[in-house]
This record gives structure tokens, C-alpha cells and sequence, in this order.
């Protein structure tokens, strides 16, 4: 069943047409706003991503600087160690030669010092060394008088 009434209804469905079409139209509009304002936003948002790309471009420009002057402070560190360990390893070479010069020496002195002991040892069981020689005398001239004993006065010395 339909009902069709005509005449004085008619303003009615106009009236609720025209509020339903202001209604869309208010929301339309709002939508619209809301579509801009987050355009806006999006806009922003690109604009603080430039941003922050630039900065941690920087960053990253920056933390290859630093790994690069760290990466050559090692290297220099690491230049002058072996420098050091070089020098201390000749020095160390050096000082074991000197050493090994020292002991070879004081081998050939020992030997030498042993030769002249069998030497002492057997002259000493032939008896060589155990005659003396016999004591010589020996003048020995007496002191002259001092002159104060010359001229009577006390003798002066020994």
C-alpha cells in the first residue's frame, strides 16, 4: 500500500529534502575540511621527513668521519707499537749477543784458570812449592842522631 497524498504534503517532503541536502552538504563540507586539514598534516609530515633525513644524512656523514678517524688513530697506535716492539727486539738481540760474548769468554777465562790449577796442583805434589826459600839478612841502617841531641837537648825519634 502507498500512499500518495498530494497537495499539502508535498512542503513537507521538500522541507525534509532541503534539511537532507543541507545535512549532506554540512557533512560534505566537513569531509572536506578534514580531507584538507589532513593534506596539511601530510604536508607537514613530508616536510619534518626531509628534515630528519637531512639531519641523519648528517649523522651518518658524521659517524663515517668518526669511524674513519678512529679506524687511523689504530692504525698510528698500532704503527708505533710495532716500532716499540721492533726497537725492544733488536735492543733484546743485541743485548743477548753481548751476553752470549760475555759467557763464551768467561769460558775460555775458567779454562784457562783450570789449566793453571792442574798446573799449581801438580807442582805442589812434586814439592816444588813446599821448599822456602831461606831468609836473607839484610843491613839495615841505624837513624843519625837529630840535631837536638847533637846540642844536648832530648833525643827525638826511635
Amino acid at each position: 500500500m502507498s500512499k500518495e497524498v498530494v497537495g499539502p504534503s508535498e512542503p513537507i517532503e521538500t522541507r525534509r529534502r532541503a534539511r537532507n541536502v543541507s545535512r549532506s552538504r554540512d557533512m560534505l563540507i566537513a569531509l572536506e575540511n578534514q580531507v584538507v586539514n589532513l593534506e596539511e598534516s601530510v604536508g607537514n609530515m613530508k616536510e619534518m621527513l626531509e628534515l630528519v633525513e637531512g639531519r641523519t644524512d648528517g649523522f651518518d656523514s658524521m659517524q663515517e668521519q668518526l669511524r674513519d678517524f678512529v679506524l687511523d688513530s689504530l692504525d698510528a697506535n698500532a704503527e708505533k707499537v710495532n716500532e716499540l716492539v721492533e726497537s725492544t727486539t733488536k735492543k733484546l738481540t743485541e743485548r743477548d749477543e753481548n751476553l752470549e760474548d760475555m759467557v763464551l769468554a768467561m769460558k775460555k777465562e775458567m779454562k784457562e784458570l783450570k789449566g793453571e790449577l792442574t798446573i799449581y796442583k801438580a807442582a805442589l805434589s812434586n814439592g816444588m812449592l813446599s821448599s822456602r826459600p831461606k831468609q836473607q839478612a839484610m843491613d839495615v841502617p841505624k837513624p843519625e842522631k837529630s840535631t837536638d841531641e847533637k846540642r844536648g837537648g832530648n833525643a827525638i825519634g826511635t
